[in-house]
């Protein structure tokens, strides 16, 4: 079986941010960010936590990336070439739809004005209900119900599991 050479590049380059990410894991978080002698689950989660999950969520998808492209490279290579520039756009300018204007818009409002004002959950549940109507979706049961139980499974992982307090807003006292 030969593999062609974008194949084997992305595999080389998935390689060395694999051992660059490994690295981060074993070198730079244990040194860099200071966990507290005893720190315990019940105090809360420790200040290097995020960074090791962040390394561990990478390095599983490049891990999964790299078995995909060594075991069925033509599985791979197909898949790719669906995102690969072709080159072919006469350096035209890339033009962005409504929808997708929309969408940064509304992210960028969640971030800077929602979150603070009205808190995490309530702008997350407008953020989530509004993007699924512009999508498309126009059942109001599902844009009320959706939205709901994904904030409540975001308070439930957040707030009860990982004891980490998401930003209440100046409305509600935060």
């Amino acid at each position: 079986m030969t593999r062609s050479a974008e194949i084997r590049s992305e595999i080389l380059l998935i390689a060395v941010l694999l051992a660059v990410d490994i690295l981060f894991y074993v070198v730079v978080i244990p040194y860099g960010i200071a966990d507290p002698e005893g720190f315990g689950l019940d105090e809360g989660l420790p200040p290097s936590f995020s960074a090791k999950v962040a390394a561990g969520l990478l390095a599983l998808v490049m891990i999964v990336r790299l078995i995909t492209l060594w075991f069925r490279p033509q599985a791979a290579q197909a898949a790719g070439a669906v995102l690969a520039d072709d080159g072919e756009d006469g350096g035209e300018p890339v033009r962005v739809s409504l929808p997708n204007l929309i969408g940064i818009a509304a992210a960028l409002v969640f971030a800077y004005l929602a979150v603070p004002v009205l808190g995490f959950y309530l702008s997350g549940f407008l953020l989530l209900a509004g993007l699924m109507r512009v999508m498309g979706e126009t059942r109001w049961l599902v844009l009320l119900w959706q939205p709901a139980t994904v904030v409540f499974l975001i308070w439930g992982l957040f707030d009860r599991i990982f004891s980490i307090n998401l930003p209440a807003g100046v409305l509600f006292g935060g």
